[in-house]
């Protein structure tokens, strides 16, 4: 792991270690406070965000940090996925200017970019004075966490600049903000196939960092997703789009309108929740849910309390839906697209205004 030497780091980060598996053995999975003394330790290090020109609004949604997460214009990235293969789970790889590439998960549902105390120094990450802390609210979690900025992202040759991350005081990984291990029904070698990322997954990036994109497409099955900074994004093929919805805000989160059973209702779009449908109190089963001109009538509907997380969400659409599709988070056109990962057999590629020809085409400059 490259680092600089130039880093002002507070004393205590260096016993925590760095990144996940940069330690000789493996961090706890579960988030433990620090002590009184730490936590004031940590807190006391914090500057005034203005000191990297981030203006702090407060917002019914939660703080609002202008100028920060900010791209550039003309990039684009795309990540494949580094997640187990039998989960859909958009778990990325990311680096900073002063690391090697580390597993992100990105999770539409967390309202903020998470990171674990031992990623703080190869984040660079800097708390905010005074200090601006939270739970997080998209899980059931005991220990808050602070806001700050961090040295910028890299996605390939993508920047995002003055990343904002919320840390907790606390030793070990991201515990449930990680999303990966939750589920009681796991097989042993699952859970421990999931475990295993989550012990070196330090960073889950939230959905405040991916307004600032253009777009943020999400393959799933081809294992991939696709950052733009400033494109107008362009569906590749009418024939394969199945569903185009107005992109709606449910504090800070991407939300599309929906009729479960003939009733409408909010859907949160959750790329970190592995389920179907979750839903605050209808009791659970099959359902069937209308997205637009889609028509799911398979979907396994389950409550927050079985799933253990919070209910103050709206109803959720999870992986076991999401990941059937490519799902588009238009955010300069404020619309959701959900497409078949290929034509239908009875698709043309022809738009329908166009004639399908039978007429030779000639390349230039290939060989027959």
């Amino acid at each position: 792991m490259r680092l600089s030497s130039s880093i002002r780091l507070l004393p205590f980060w260096t016993a925590l270690g760095l990144l996940a598996g940069c330690v000789s053995h493996p961090p706890a999975l579960q988030p433990t406070p620090l002590s009184q003394n730490e936590v004031d330790q940590f807190l006391a290090s914090g500057r005034d965000p203005r000191t990297w020109g981030i203006t702090t609004y407060a917002r019914p949604a939660g703080p609002h940090f202008e100028f920060a997460n900010r791209t550039h214009l003309g990039q684009q990235a795309r990540r494949d996925f580094v997640s187990p293969r039998n989960t859909s789970f958009p778990v990325i790889r990311a680096q900073t200017p002063i690391t090697d590439p580390f597993p992100m998960l990105v999770d539409t549902s967390a309202r903020q970019s998470w990171g674990a105390m031992t990623s703080a120094k190869a984040l660079e990450y800097r708390v905010f004075a005074p200090p601006v802390g939270e739970y997080a609210d998209h899980v059931t979690t005991a220990i808050p966490g602070y806001a700050g900025v961090g040295n910028k992202l890299l996605l390939d040759n993508l920047h995002l600049e003055n990343p904002i991350y919320y840390l907790a005081p606390a030793k070990g990984m991201l515990g449930p903000v990680s999303r990966l291990a939750a589920r009681p029904d796991l097989t042993p070698a699952e859970k421990k196939t999931r475990e295993r990322l989550a012990r070196r997954m330090p960073v889950v990036l939230g959905a405040a960092a991916l307004r600032d994109f253009s777009f943020v497409r999400f393959d799933f099955p081809a294992r991939r997703v696709i950052f733009a900074t400033s494109q107008t994004f362009q569906t590749p093929n009418s024939a394969t789009v199945l569903a185009g919805l107005p992109l709606r805000d449910w504090h800070g989160r991407p939300a599309v309108e929906a009729r479960l059973e003939d009733q409408p209702v909010s859907l949160v779009l959750d790329t970190g929740g592995d389920f179907d449908l979750a839903l605050s109190e209808t009791p659970a089963g099959t359902a069937t849910l209308v997205l637009g001109s889609l028509i799911l009538d398979d979907i396994h509907a389950e409550t927050y309390e079985d799933l253990g997380l919070p209910a103050r969400f709206p109803a959720r659409l999870g992986l076991g839906v999401l990941s059937r599709f490519i799902v588009t988070l238009d955010y300069k056109q404020q619309r959701v697209w959900f497409e078949s990962p290929g034509l239908p057999k009875s698709a043309k590629s022809t738009s329908p205004n166009e004639q399908p020809t039978t007429e030779t085409i000639h390349y230039r400059g290939v060989a027959p």
